[in-house]
Parts: C-alpha cells; sequence; structure tokens
C-alpha cells in the first residue's frame, strides 16, 4: 500500500495538477516569467519533454496532430471542446524561421489543419501593465532557425500553403479545417491572450456562399465574445499577416469573402502589419468585428475594409492603397461603429476616446465610402495631428454617413491640428445623433488644402470651424507653391504630399502659411492628463498633444515591421505673433530651422 502512495505523488509531481505537466525556464525577453514555457521547433519531436529549446516538441498544444507528450500537456489544460482551463503565466515559444504547414500534409512539419488557442490567462494580464498572467503564444528572438533568418531572428511561419497570387485563382490548392481558419484564439470571453510575432500567409478561399460570414475564412480570428462585465483583452503584437487570395467563384458572391484579423473579443493591436502587396487587395478584409479598444504603431496596407468597434485609442498607424473590396459591403480603412462607451471591459472607468498621429493616404479606387468613420458615444473624443490625403473615399465621416443612428454624440468631440488634402473637412454633425442638448464638434488649428468644410452654413454646425482664423485653407497651387505639395497628380486625385518618405505635407521654412497661425489649446493636453488610471491617455496621448509629437513610425518593407523611434521633446507652442504664444496649425509644428516633428511616411 505505500508503494501505491509513493507513486501517486510521484506521478502528481511529474505530471502536476490542474495546469499540469512541468514545464521549462521562460526566456528573458518574453513577459511571463519563472518555470512555464513550453518549445517548438522544426527539428523537434513530441516525445521531447519540450521544456527547453534543446528539447523541443514538433507541434505545439492546440495543433491537431500534437501526440505524445505534447498531447498529455494539452490535455491536463482542456481538450478542445471541453471548456478551456485559465492557464495563467504559461508560454509556448515557436523558433523562429520555422514553418508549419496548415493545408498541404505532404510537408512537415505539418499541424495537422486549423490551430486553436482556446485556453486563456489570467486577469494579471494587462496592457502596458502586468503581463505575467498572460497566455503566452510568440517567440524567443534569440531563437531561430540560422539557416533560414541568417544571423539575425525572423518570425516563425504558419501557412495555409495556398500560393501566393496578386490576381484571383481558378481554384483554392487547401483549404484548412472545416471553417477554413488558420489560428483560432480563445473562445472564452476571459481571454488575457497575448500573441506575439507570428507571420501568417497563404489563406484562399472558395466560399461561394451568399449569406457567409467572413470569418469563416480568417487568418487570425479571436473567436470570443465582448460582453459587458466579463473582462479580458487579446493583445496583438508584432503580427505579419499577408499572402491571401480567393477564386474567381468566390469573388462573384454576394457575400464577405474573407477576414485577416477578426473577432468580436475586446483587443489591443500593437505594430501589426497587414501588408497584401503579395496579395489580392480586394479580396480580404483586413480586420472584421474585432473590439480595438488600443491599436497603435501599425501598418495596413495593400488590402480592404476595416470595421470594428469599441475604438479608444487609436494612434501612429498608417493605412494606405486600400482597395475596393470584390463584394461591395463597407471598404472603408478604418470603421468604428461604436466608439468606446467609457465602460470597457475589465479597463479604467471613464476615459475619452482619442485618435492621434494617423497617416491615411493613397486609396487605389474610389469606393464612395469614408476612409475613416468614427462614431462618438457619450465620451469625450480628441481627435489631431491626423494626415489624410490622397483618397478616393469621403475621406473622414463624423459620425458615420449621414442619420446613422447609432452615434450618441454627447461627449463632446474636439478636432485639432489635423492636415486635410482633397477631402470634406467635417463640421456639420447630423442632429439626429447628437439628440437634445448634445455638444458638438470643435474644429480648430486645421490645415486644409482643397478641404472645404461639410456643410458649414447648417445648423448647429460647428464650435469654430469656417469662423476661427486659426483653421489653413489654402488651394492645391497655394500649397505647392509653399512647399507641401507636388503638384504632381496623386494616384487617385489631387496633389501628393511633398516629402512623402519623411514628413508629407508639412511645413518647410518658418515663413510656411500654417507656422504661428494656431490657437494656444494646451487646455485639451491637460485634461488627457488627468486621467492617470490609464497611461495610454494620461501619458501617451496627452504627451503627442502637449509636445507635437510621436512614436515617429515607419515602415520597414524588408523585415515587415513598424520601425517607432521616440521624436525628440519640444513643447508646444513654439511659435509667437504679437507676442502671444501660439501653435502652428496642422498635423506639424515647425521648429526654428529643423524639420518638423510628428507623422513620418518613409519604409527604410
Amino acid at each position: 500500500m505505500a508503494k501505491v502512495t509513493r507513486l501517486v505523488i510521484f506521478l502528481a509531481c511529474v505530471f502536476g495538477t490542474g495546469s499540469a505537466f512541468a514545464a521549462g525556464a521562460c526566456p528573458a525577453g518574453v513577459p511571463i516569467s519563472g518555470s512555464h514555457c513550453y518549445f517548438v521547433a522544426a527539428n523537434g519531436s513530441d516525445s521531447n519533454s519540450g521544456t527547453s529549446e534543446a528539447t523541443p516538441w514538433l507541434h505545439s498544444p492546440g495543433m491537431p496532430s500534437c501526440s505524445a507528450t505534447c498531447l498529455s500537456v494539452e490535455n491536463s489544460w482542456g481538450s478542445y471542446g471541453q471548456t478551456p482551463k485559465k492557464i495563467s503565466g504559461t508560454g509556448i515559444v515557436y523558433r523562429g524561421g520555422d514553418t508549419w504547414h496548415e493545408g498541404n500534409s505532404g510537408l512537415s512539419p505539418y499541424t495537422g489543419g486549423t490551430i486553436n488557442y482556446f485556453w486563456s490567462g489570467a486577469s494579471n494580464c494587462v496592457y502596458e501593465g502586468d503581463l505575467t498572467g498572460c497566455f503566452y503564444i510568440g517567440v524567443d528572438k534569440t531563437w531561430y532557425n540560422s539557416s533560414i533568418c541568417g544571423s539575425s531572428w525572423c518570425r516563425p511561419k504558419f501557412n495555409g500553403d495556398n500560393p501566393l497570387s496578386t490576381t484571383l485563382v481558378d481554384s483554392c490548392a487547401y483549404q484548412t479545417g472545416s471553417q477554413n481558419q488558420l489560428i483560432v484564439l480563445s473562445t472564452n470571453l476571459n481571454s488575457y491572450l497575448y500573441v506575439d510575432s507570428l507571420e501568417v500567409l497563404g489563406l484562399c478561399t472558395n466560399d461561394t456562399s451568399s449569406s457567409g460570414d467572413a470569418n469563416t475564412n480568417a487568418m487570425l480570428y479571436d473567436a470570443g465574445t465582448m460582453s459587458a462585465g466579463l473582462p479580458g483583452m487579446i493583445i496583438e503584437n508584432n503580427i505579419y499577416a499577408h499572402g491571401w487570395t480567393a477564386s474567381k467563384a468566390t469573388a462573384s458572391n454576394t457575400a464577405l469573402a474573407c477576414n485577416v484579423l477578426g473577432g468580436g473579443g475586446l483587443e489591443s493591436k500593437i505594430g501589426v502589419v497587414v501588408d497584401g502587396s503579395d496579395s489580392d487587395a480586394g479580396v480580404c478584409a483586413w480586420g472584421i468585428f474585432q473590439s480595438n479598444y488600443h491599436f497603435k504603431d501599425s501598418m495596413i496596407r495593400y488590402t480592404t475594409q476595416g470595421v470594428g468597434q469599441w475604438c479608444h485609442d487609436t494612434h501612429d498607424n498608417i493605412f494606405e492603397y486600400m482597395a475596393v473590396p470584390y463584394i461591395p459591403t463597407h471598404g472603408n480603412a478604418y470603421e468604428c461603429n461604436q466608439d468606446s462607451p467609457g465602460n470597457a471591459l475589465g479597463q479604467p472607468q471613464n476615459t475619452p476616446n482619442v485618435v492621434y498621429n494617423n497617416i491615411f493616404r493613397h486609396d487605389l479606387g474610389t469606393s464612395g465610402n469614408p476612409d475613416l468613420w468614427l462614431c462618438p458615444t457619450a465620451m469625450p473624443e480628441y481627435w489631431f495631428n491626423n494626415l489624410m490625403y490622397d483618397l478616393g473615399g469621403e475621406g473622414w465621416s463624423i459620425p458615420g454617413p449621414a442619420g446613422y443612428g447609432g452615434c450618441a454624440s454627447t461627449g463632446g468631440q474636439y478636432m485639432f491640428n489635423n492636415t486635410l488634402v482633397d477631402m470634406t473637412q467635417p463640421c456639420y454633425l447630423n442632429s439626429i445623433n447628437n439628440g437634445t442638448g448634445g455638444k458638438y464638434l470643435t474644429v480648430i488649428n486645421e490645415h486644409l488644402i482643397n478641404a472645404p468644410y461639410d456643410s458649414p452654413k447648417q445648423s448647429p454646425g460647428c464650435t469654430g470651424g469656417p469662423s476661427s482664423a486659426t483653421n489653413i485653407s489654402m488651394s492645391n497651387a497655394v500649397a505647392t507653391t509653399q512647399g507641401y505639395t507636388t503638384g504632381l497628380a496623386g494616384i487617385t486625385k489631387g496633389n501628393n504630399c511633398a516629402n512623402e518618405g519623411t514628413t508629407p505635407c508639412a511645413p518647410t521654412t518658418t515663413s510656411s502659411g500654417t507656422v504661428g497661425q494656431g490657437s494656444n489649446v494646451a487646455e485639451y493636453c491637460q485634461t488627457l492628463a488627468t486621467f492617470t488610471s490609464e497611461p495610454a491617455i494620461s501619458v501617451d496621448a496627452a504627451n503627442a498633444c502637449k509636445f507635437g509629437t510621436t512614436d515617429g513610425c515607419a515602415y520597414n518593407a524588408t523585415s515587415h515591421t513598424m520601425v517607432c523611434p521616440a521624436q525628440a521633446v519640444v513643447s508646444r507652442p513654439i511659435s509667437t505673433q504679437s507676442g502671444a504664444p501660439k501653435w502652428d496649425s496642422g498635423a506639424y509644428q515647425y521648429i526654428g530651422l529643423k524639420a518638423p516633428t510628428n507623422l513620418t511616411g518613409s519604409q527604410p
């Protein structure tokens, strides 16, 4: 009897209880700590322990082909179809440069089809805070396959194995799983996942249904559902998604064809790259039905339509070369059906929404829909330091198309220090959306190049707007004379910005027409700084307002990463007229004889 007891104790020690088998020490570069990581590589074996980079598995939990020790660990977490367990502070680490195949079973390692990460972390997984409780799916940037990456780390790949094509194909070579999804994230409302530095490619859809859901054919799909009172956030960092296409039959149906990043759970996207330059740009929406509470430092290009909700903190992103979708729905570059109402799940309460330091440019066609569609709520909103040019749609729509009834717009909206070229300056907010006693849009310090107001004579109009001398309006010809634009036609219409690779449409001298022409609205920055419960607002947004600075993001088209070095901090105001300190108008401030700070558009 004593031997049996000792055996039970031994098995409990080896296999653990609850979240299970012994794991290995986590690398220094991952956000979780301690002996809580498992390792996966293309030269591994599922019979290995998986507890070190020297003894990796070939597959990971979540892959249908996971077997042996890998499968034992997965079963200890709760098998697919069962109630998933919280695996707090646990990591799955993939070797950089290796490729896992999801479509072609003849290639190794073959995942067996769709990968399902249906487990969750715990509440000590906090955006811009403590991440030790996350369920981590990512990488160690010191561990990589040098025969693939060379002398420096590169992302691990998850490939649906369909050949890349910039045009529609006759048929798809492979479909992945019953719903044709490459990676599915937690179905648990309390997700707390951190997905880091993965490359996803090779999706093709042959869906010819007339009522399909784009998430049925998806590359990275958050299967959670946002619901009031249930906290949890999926953090997506440094993801690179590309290489999608569809069959000719799919493009002729009447449903959404496919989705790159989708789902309904609350999400943070940081440094995400969706680059369809090797894809058919009109096929896949870049994001449908996700809830982008934090969205920053990202590049969205050569794709179509992003439709989300609960937008709260959107900054330092570039949207370019957006295409008209084959299926004529939405077509907006960044659409928020409802911005955050101020009670985000598990997040600080009653903080304003901010949209700043973003670039929208170079539509591939004229969709007739807004590139940026915001839907204000009862929370204040601040929109500043944004640049929009060479666009084929409506440009900037607040709140959505006229008469869109889901936008309360009662919190007060402040639009200042943006540069808009060849589009319409928002001013008039539909009274249906504002309701009785609504607060209306304040428009000051704008730089408007061939950008008339939408409805300056209609009541209630906007505060400032046409009557504010701080809103600098100029023709394309004058803008070219002053060095803001080139005088050359853009891809769609209007004039391209000068100095596009560095500081597009910025002032070039101290005598440029926007320098020293703005109002000092430091009160907005001071207001943002008071929301100390959320550093993303009180520090990041407040500083971008106060200093006119930004992460200075540029896209590296070789590594497919966003490079966002901090820029020099120079306080506004920096210009004076008649002894009164003034800001510059538009998205840039010009500092003496130095180059202007703020947005960059380079591709190093």
